[in-house]
């Protein structure tokens, strides 16, 4: 397999020819996809990446998180080990690396960032108002500003936390909850989910043993669609 940054590069080239890019999905066997389509009409490319920890993607930019790498378009740069936070904005990402605790900037390299969080991080979003945290604290998930200050709770929230610049999808029971910004929510049946990634603008990526879901998350569009099988064969 070529190297991670080239193919990402090819997964890219290949949607602008064809049919629109939505975003990669990370199937249960860690391997990372472009995947194509949209409004329920699917299809997964190639892996472009394998042995992926997480992964965000938005239309100006995706990273992947390996165990000591992180995977650009453009580049594949050594990281922190294990699995990392990630949050996309418009000039490029900030990343929380839980194993070591570690806050960093991604702009064509990471650079530190000197962060304390009381309580366990499980994500983080750019909003409006700066950088906001997803934190696991005495049992209830806090959203909470990085000086400390709590924006909202979700005291029903058992599972996975997913932040996105508008919205917060958390698993409660056996549902996925998309919580807006004015603290209306929205539920959709979806038991056992272990993960959720930001698959693309508009959509989020829900993994259970058997499943792999795509939560569409445009305003008045909501609804929770199942991403079809990727191929296993890797680009070569």
């Amino acid at each position: 397999m070529k190297t991670a940054a080239l193919l990402f590069a090819v997964a890219l080239s290949v949607s602008a020819q064809n049919r629109p890019f939505l975003g990669q999905m990370i199937d249960h066997e860690r391997l990372l996809h472009p995947l194509y389509g949209a409004g329920g009409s699917f299809r997964a490319g190639p892996p472009v990446a394998s042995q992926v920890l997480s992964a965000a993607c938005s239309l100006t930019l995706c990273l992947a998180k390996t165990e000591s790498a992180i995977v650009s378009a453009n580049s594949t740069i050594p990281a922190p080990p294990g699995d990392a936070k990630i949050a996309l904005d418009s000039l490029g990402a900030t990343l929380y690396f839980p194993q070591t605790g570690q806050f960093a900037r991604w702009q064509k390299g990471l650079s530190p960032l000197s962060l304390a969080v009381n309580g366990s991080v499980l994500s983080i979003a750019m909003r409006t108002s700066g950088l906001t945290l997803a934190v696991l604290r005495s049992g209830v998930v806090l959203i909470t500003a990085t000086d400390g200050t709590i924006l909202d709770s979700l005291p029903a929230a058992n599972g996975p936390v997913l932040l996105l610049p508008d919205t917060t999808i958390y698993v409660a029971s056996d549902s996925l909850v998309l919580r807006k910004n004015d603290g209306s929510e929205l539920r959709f049946p979806a038991p056992g989910v272990t993960d959720l990634f930001a698959l693309g603008d508009g959509y989020v990526e829900a993994i259970t043993a058997t499943t792999i879901y795509a939560l569409q998350t445009f305003p008045g569009h909501e609804q929770l669609l199942q991403l079809p099988e990727p191929t296993k064969e890797p680009r070569r």
